[in-house]
This record gives structure tokens, sequence and C-alpha cells, in this order.
């Protein structure tokens, strides 16, 4: 694994290996067709650390040792309504079989953590993130009744949204710099090779990819920890047809520690498992359905709209993180919170505005006021949030 290498890349132009030369030039002298697989690890780390990737490892393809826990999440439904990931199971199990030509993958992370309360940059796309910073001091009117409870009895409040959400939707972000990194590796062999990047959408278990690269191991709460920096990071991976030597794993260290599990409001941990169904980041942000009652208090409790951070806040390894260098990941527009009572009163034009270019878009707009509805204690279920609501100024 490479921390924080630097080397002053430059992406070279269309059809050049000057790239790969660059990188080459404090590597014993390696050129390009008798370069050693060492040398070339060596090279790719130091590229990708300069493209502005934290962390950078090498894992070889080989099929997961998970493969009965995985079949048995499916089997009980532990996905909740995530059938796209049980279309592909066999591919997360090997991902030869997606993949057939994979013959080891980069792994990369980047960290996405910020300070509770920390402002936002400037930004150039004020329009659409402007939007939420007004909204987020919107009024109660106190003629709005929401399924038996009036809105302007209900208690102001602020609602958390979960850190990776803080910045712009990090699919761009990774999808752009491992291209980079991709075109580099490309430059660097100066000969053909297949590869495939993926940025948490592909049919491969990125956690363990990322374990098996030396990054971290996966802790109790099925984060991927560094040992030194703890898990708030991004994390996304460049498949090669090229096999290259493997980062050693580093060891578990959770220990006896159990803070995540005894932290977790919805009791969906317990020792390196977890159950998607009672999450509170897969009820807020995947589930489009309603939300069980059951679940509405644990909900309230944690204070989370959208995803949540309770079982990595909690980590005695992230006491010491690094915080995130890449601009685009910094706070825009609010600080880490919003007003589910403004929420309530959105409309689709509004919450359009809201969510353009973040990845917390992915929760549809009778989600986000559901979910607002249940932190005010005002919803048992989802269904007519969006009608029900008086706008300000209704009759």
């Amino acid at each position: 694994m490479t921390v924080l290498s630097q080397m002053n890349y430059k992406e070279p132009p269309p059809g050049s290996n000057e790239a790969g030369r660059e990188a080459l030039s404090g590597v014993a002298g390696s050129r390009l067709p008798v370069l050693e697989s060492q040398g070339l690890v060596v090279a790719i780390k130091r590229i990708a650390c300069d493209i502005g990737f934290d962390l950078v490892g090498i894992a070889d393809i080989q099929p997961s040792p998970h493969h009965d826990y995985i079949a048995e999440f499916f089997a009980l439904g532990r996905h909740g309504t995530m059938d796209y990931l049980a279309r592909m199971a066999q591919a997360k199990i090997d991902i030869r079989s997606h993949l057939p030509w994979a013959a080891s993958a980069v792994c990369v992370a980047m960290s996405y953590h910020h300070s509770p309360g920390e402002g936002p940059p400037q930004i150039s796309d004020a329009t659409a993130t402007d939007t939420l910073a007004d909204l987020s001091h919107g009024v109660i009117v106190d003629h709005a009744d929401f399924s038996g409870k009036r809105i302007a009895e209900v208690p102001q409040r602020s609602a958390k949204i979960a850190s990776y959400a803080a910045g712009r939707d990090y699919h761009r972000i990774f999808t752009g710099l491992l291209q980079k990194l991709e075109r580099a590796v490309r430059a660097l062999l100066n000969t053909d090779i297949t590869a495939r990047a993926y940025v948490d959408t592909g049919p491969c278990l990125e956690r363990e990819l990322a374990a098996r690269a030396g990054l971290g191991w996966i802790g109790k709460n099925t984060m991927m920890i560094h040992p030194r920096h703890g898990s708030w990071f991004l994390l996304g991976e460049l498949f090669l047809s090229v096999s290259l030597p493997a980062d050693p794993p580093v060891p578990d260290r959770c220990g006896t520690c159990t803070r995540c599990i005894t932290a977790c409001p919805t009791q969906a941990l317990t020792p390196y498992r977890m159950d998607a169904s009672k999450c509170i980041s897969y009820l807020t942000l995947e589930n489009r359905a309603d939300i069980p009652e059951e679940l509405h208090a644990p909900i309230r409790d944690a204070g989370y709209l959208i995803g949540c951070d309770i079982c990595q806040s909690v980590c005695p390894f992230n006491r010491r993180p690094l915080a995130a260098s890449h601009p685009d990941l910094q706070p825009r527009a609010f600080s880490g919170t919003v007003s589910p009572q403004t929420v309530l009163h959105w409309t689709e034009h509004d919450w359009d505005q809201a969510t353009r270019g973040r990845a917390f878009r992915r929760a549809k707009f009778n989600m986000w006021q559901r979910n607002a509805a249940i932190l005010l204690g005002a919803c048992p279920s989802n269904q007519g949030v969006a009608t029900e609501v008086s706008r300000p100024g209704a009759p």
C-alpha cells in the first residue's frame, strides 16, 4: 500500500507514452519494454497518488473466501429491496464471471472526512447548491395538518446528512480520476491491455478488494478501516488484464471492541455482519417503500435525514482521520444539516435544485419528505407525503 506519494504527474496527450517515462524516471532506470513488475507497481502507485488518491494498493483476482456468507446474506433478505445486488451475486463472489480477462486490480481510496460544522468553500455552480442553503432556513406554517399532527406543534430541529454526501457526487469525481489513471497505465505499459474502472457501481466487493490490496481490514461495522486513518474513505477500482504482484493484507485490529455494534440505533450490526434492511443509510437512501414503524423511533434518535455515520463516528480508529483534500469533496452549500420542516415544504423543483450534482440525489423527492416526516414524528408512512403537507402560502 502507498499513502500520499507525490511525483508531479502530468497527463500525456493522446497516443503519447510520456507519462510512463516520467513515472519511471526514478525507478532504477527501467525501460518500458523490460519493466519489471515491482517497478511497474511503484510507478502506478506514484501516478495514482499524484492524481489525487490518498491510498493505493494492488489486489489479485480470486474468488471471495466469503462466498457462504454472501449466499446467506441474499437468502435471508438482508439486502432489503436492493434486488440488483442479488442479480450480481455470482460476480461478487468471483468477478471473473463478469470480467474473465481480469488479472489484478488497482484499488484506490480517497478521504471524504470534514469536521462537523465546517462551512462550504467558494463554489462555481452556485445555482444548484445555494438553493439548499436558502431552503435550510425555512419556516413552519401553522395551518398545515400532517397525519394527525399539526406541523406547528412539532419542535424545530436540524437533521444530519451523512458526511460522504456533503460534497459533489463522488461517482463523478472518481470516474474522471480513474479514467486519468487508466490512460497513464496504458501509456506506462506501452502495449494493448484491457481495463475497466468501477466506482461503487460494479459487480465487485469493493471493501474486500481494498482489504486484499492492503488498504485496511474489514471491521466489525463492515467498513474498510485503515490502521492510521480509519474508515472515512471512498473506494474505487481499476481492473487490469495485466498480472501485478498483490500487496500484503493488513491484519484485523478490531480486537474486542464492539462500539459500532452497541451504537447502531437499529441493531443492524453483529460482528462483521450487517442487515442492510435495518441500516439507516439503506432505509433513508435506498429503500423506496415505507419504513417499518418500529424503526421510526431509532431513526429519530439518530437524527439523520439522509444516510448515517454513527458506526464510523464511534470507531476508535477514526480519531485521526485524513481531511478531504479534493475540493469537490468539501462541504457544499450547507454544513451537514438541513431542516426537516423545510423539506416537508419542498416542491419537486426545490428537490431538483437542492440535489443536483450530489450523491444524495439517489433519494427521490418523496423519500426526502418521508424521512423528514419520520424525524418530526409526523408520519408513519410515505404515502401522500408530497401532497398532504401544505405549502407556504397555501389556503
